[in-house]
């Protein structure tokens, strides 16, 4: 799930991509992460706000 959100949500997909520049991880451990789990759920939990 969190492999589809960062293939399909741009947001996420770019913090992601930043903190692997930043932190010298690949994607595949940077998705492993908690704080990046963190973000992921924040996002998740964003995209349904609002939705009955």
């Amino acid at each position: 799930m969190i492999q589809d959100e960062y293939r399909n949500n741009s947001r996420f997909r770019d913090y992601v991509d930043k903190y692997c520049k930043t932190y010298g991880y690949t994607v595949d451990e940077a998705l492993t992460h908690e704080l990046v789990r963190q973000v992921y759920l924040y996002y998740t939990e964003v995209q349904t706000e609002g939705v009955a």
